[in-house]
């Protein structure tokens, strides 16, 4: 029994990976042998880091993919297949938030987090997945949220978007499992990144966020990483429609 996490010779792409926690899940990746395109719209982050993976000795790249983009995604789509001659690995990260009461928030605000959080898992599954159907495997992970499973008060928008994430995830499993393709999804609470920092600096709403949290500490970014890695290996085979919980317990109390 071999339960090493290799991912030698797999091409992944990474949607928002500049920075945060899809520039970690990218670097974990890499870590363990693959290749792994950074996709974002901040061009010279994504350059960065895949600047910083290559020089510590992993295989990455930067490319600029505006996630809600469908001919944006179809280039990617061809260039890669053009160069690679597959796609193993697709992480649907990229996400905004805009905290504000439904009854304050704008119309524009709540069309745009649908968009990026929600429709655009969909558009690079749907763009992605014919070249996994036509390999017969693929690995992809979405991010999800615990606020897809509860929520808080400003959240409306973020909550609908990621329980939208989490139906879709499902749904995605159901249609792609006869060809060989697993379709799974990691929500994570609050992880510490230079965002949620700033709310650990707010000591009112730090102290509420830690209350719910039974493990009473924001989560960091190796631990979101660990279980990406884990659902895009050979060890998530039988592993599929799945959210995985990424939470200090949040969702136990």
């Amino acid at each position: 029994m071999d339960l090493n996490i290799r991912l030698d010779g797999k091409v992944a792409i990474v949607t928002g990976a500049a920075m945060g926690i899809g520039q970690a899940m990218a670097q974990g990746l890499a870590s363990v042998g693959a290749t792994v395109i950074i996709a974002d719209i901040a061009d010279e982050q994504a350059k960065k880091t895949a600047e910083d993976i290559v020089a510590g000795g992993g295989q990455a790249e930067a490319y600029h993919l505006d996630t809600t983009s469908s001919v944006e995604y179809n280039s990617l789509v061809e260039y890669l297949t053009g160069k690679y001659g597959k796609i193993d690995i697709l992480v649907n990260n990229a996400g905004i938030n805009r905290r504000n009461l439904t009854v304050n928030m704008p119309e524009e605000d709540f069309r745009k987090i649908i968009e990026i959080n929600l429709t655009g898992v969909w558009i690079g599954s749907k763009a992605v997945a014919p070249v996994m159907m036509a390999q017969k495997s693929g690995k992809i992970v979405n991010t999800c949220s615990i606020m897809g499973y509860a929520s808080l008060p400003e959240l409306s928008a973020y909550s609908a978007s990621k329980g939208g994430v989490l139906q879709l995830t499902r749904n995605l499993a159901l249609e792609l499992a006869d060809y060989n393709i697993q379709v799974n999804a990691v929500a994570p609470a609050y992880i510490l990144t230079e965002l949620t920092a700033k709310l650990k600096a707010n000591p009112a709403m730090y102290e509420d966020l830690i209350r719910r949290t039974p493990m009473k500490r924001f989560g960091t970014l190796e631990e979101i990483a660990g279980p990406v890695v884990f659902l895009c290996s050979d060890l998530a085979n039988y592993m599929t429609g799945h959210t995985m919980p990424v939470d200090g317990g949040w969702l136990c109390s």
